[in-house]
């Protein structure tokens, strides 16, 4: 009897969450594997689009690797992740499983759902998504984000049944409806390698009558393609290198050395 009055409770304290947003479960499914067949025909499309040795499509262009050990190591260091979302409910999840499929870095995000106070209830979650927005920030660093495509609740694992569908259904529905909190508290990949901003070139001299004096350029980095294969992330970076400039001034000769330089270079035949 208190079970069945909780999860009335737990309806009536939900539902109004939810508002309208009573879409029929099929045809949301089907909105789902419409955007994750978009994700793998817009990779198939890239992966058809490359020629032999032609990863890198201009000159000024550089490529780097990333397995999917390295990847899944990236990821799983930022878990867990625990969001306080709407009613008194918390989403904590625990580690990400990244799969390489259609030349998409697949990442499925599994964890709970719970309300600590009465009346209490807990489930599954598993948020399904892609590594996406790959870019180079403003810190030089090369970082990509989870968009998330898809959210499944289910009875918690070796309890079946333990929940009423309707419940499951209301969560599932709560939950969705908390889908931009989720995504922004995703943890941002970031790539372990340094980019400068800029390339330095140290002053020298004088060398007899020669010196030269420290300059540097501005260098641009993005991020011009993303390929997915071999088990691999394969990142093009375009990069833009600017005019350089004198950052100070070339040293001075000092007389006995100036003098030295054309004395050697009078004895040259």
């Amino acid at each position: 009897m208190r079970a069945r009055a909780g999860v009335a409770l737990l309806s009536m304290i939900l539902l109004p969450a939810i508002g309208c947003s009573s879409a029929d479960p099929a045809a949301r499914e089907r909105i789902v594997e419409r955007d994750q067949l978009r994700r793998e025909v817009a990779g198939f499309q890239s992966l058809a689009a490359l020629e032999a040795n032609m990863l890198r499509d201009q000159q000024h262009q550089l490529l780097v690797t990333v397995t999917d050990t390295l990847l899944r190591s990236l990821i799983d260091v930022a878990f867990p992740v625990s969001v306080n979302i709407r009613e008194g409910l918390t989403v904590t999840l625990t580690n990400a499983k990244v799969i390489f499929r259609g030349n998409v870095a697949r990442v499925d995000i599994s964890g709970e759902v719970r309300r600590s106070t009465f009346p209490r209830v807990a489930a599954a979650v598993t948020l399904r998504g892609a590594l996406d927005s790959f870019a180079v920030d403003s810190m030089s660093t090369l970082r990509a984000h989870i968009s998330v495509d898809d959210i499944k609740l289910d009875t918690p694992s070796g309890t079946p049944a333990a929940l009423d569908p309707i419940v499951i259904t209301v969560l599932q529905r709560v939950v969705e409806g908390s889908l931009p909190e989720l995504t922004a508290s995703l943890p941002a990949v970031a790539v372990p390698i340094k980019l400068d901003k800029a390339m330095q070139l140290p002053g020298f001299g004088p060398d007899g009558v020669l010196a030269v004096a420290p300059s540097r350029a501005a260098m641009k980095v993005e991020v011009s393609r993303v390929i997915a294969f071999q088990d691999r992330l394969w990142i093009a970076l375009s990069v833009q290198l600017g005019a350089f400039s004198a950052t100070g001034k070339a040293p001075i000769a000092s007389a006995a050395t100036t003098a030295a330089a054309s004395a050697a270079l009078e004895r040259q035949p």
